[in-house]
């Protein structure tokens, strides 16, 4: 069985727990090294996880030839400068969300996989959950042929919670995390900083998600704007979406992701992130002249781990990632439209 040899920048909190056990476990893969700006950190997980290699910074790991795909788990601003050295250096990449801080970055990190033809995945979890894939399925079948009239809203409610359950814990050390220049868009006020760069890096899920299920907008503002919950407005052609985010301190998980069509309505409670093996919750309303609800039982399954599979999948076997950096880059972009908009 021919492997992928991967190697990994960055071994914190979510490189650990929700992306190197489950790249470990895949025996398609092996990781054959790891470079992080924390020695002691490194050196600790390596031994961990067997990883032969340890690199003081992801330049040196880059100059490893046994290593064929990097994925890259670090802070979002690093994204794109690690991104487009591993893509010229021809690796391919798996990164967390968002793909990078800005649009304009964004838009080079894609050209630069293009150029070097490798693939460039996202690691927009929720896509993969099974609960969610079913759901995906059912309306694609139900907008093709017309079962339930056309679309006439679609809903996102984020409202955070408990994302941990008591997952376990890390490897640490009291070393001081590395210090990160941050790149923000060029036209963004200092006053909006923190909302934007909090929004895109929390409910970027929500509106991936929304897209992943019935597709782009044809634009997006805020329709309400406070300190402790928005409510992003996506534009379609014949119908809105609506994203209503904020926070609540709360021992459960409140996220679900509606679609209402005229005669009936899809509902997905999609679970806490790190919740392992609990897949999304479907729920479907058939309306008419028969009403029904239907629910069908995903398999027990984890959305972080079938998420890496799918990348081993598409290196091994030449395959368009679910979650492109291409289509990623489209949460970046109405994202930042939103928050021009506010400066209208």
């Amino acid at each position: 069985m021919k492997q992928l040899n991967i190697g990994f920048v960055g071994c914190g909190f979510m490189g650990q727990i929700a992306h190197m056990a489950n790249f470990a476990a895949d025996p398609r893969c092996r990781i054959v090294a790891l470079a992080d700006l924390r020695p002691k950190l490194a050196e600790m997980v390596a031994r961990k996880y067997s990883i032969p290699r340890v690199y003081q910074n992801h330049e040196r790991l880059l100059e490893d030839p046994e290593v064929e795909a990097v994925v890259e788990i670090t802070q979002d601003d690093c994204h794109a400068p690690i991104a487009i050295d591993a893509m010229n250096a021809g690796k391919h990449v798996y990164t967390e969300k968002p793909l990078t801080t800005n649009l304009r970055d964004a838009q080079t990190v894609v050209r630069t996989a293009k150029r070097k033809g490798v693939k460039l995945m996202v690691s927009y979890m929720k896509r993969y959950d099974p609960g969610v894939e079913i759901a995906k399925n059912e309306i694609a079948k139900v907008l093709s042929d017309g079962s339930l009239g056309a679309v006439t809203l679609a809903r996102s409610h984020g409202f955070g919670g408990n994302w941990i359950c008591n997952v376990g814990k890390p490897i640490t050390t009291d070393e001081p995390g590395p210090a990160v220049k941050r790149v923000n868009p060029s036209w963004l006020p200092e006053h909006l900083v923190k909302d934007y760069r909090t929004y895109l890096n929390v409910y970027c899920h929500n509106i991936n998600l929304i897209r992943y299920l019935i597709g782009d907008p044809e634009k997006a503002r805020f329709c309400s704007y406070h300190p402790g919950a928005k409510v992003l407005l996506m534009e379609y052609k014949d119908f809105p979406a609506i994203v209503d985010t904020g926070w609540l301190s709360a021992h459960f998980w409140d996220e679900c992701t509606e679609v209402y069509l005229r005669d009936g309505r899809f509902r997905i409670l999609t679970p806490p992130p790190l919740l392992k093996n609990v897949p999304a919750e479907v729920e479907i309303y058939r309306g008419g002249s028969l009403q029904t609800y239907t629910r069908p039982a995903a398999p027990w399954d984890w959305s972080f781990r079938r998420c890496a599979e799918h990348f081993v999948d598409c290196v091994l076997n030449d395959k368009p990632p679910v979650s492109s950096g291409e289509d990623s880059m489209v949460d970046i972009k109405i994202v930042e439209e939103a928050f021009r908009g506010l400066l209208d």
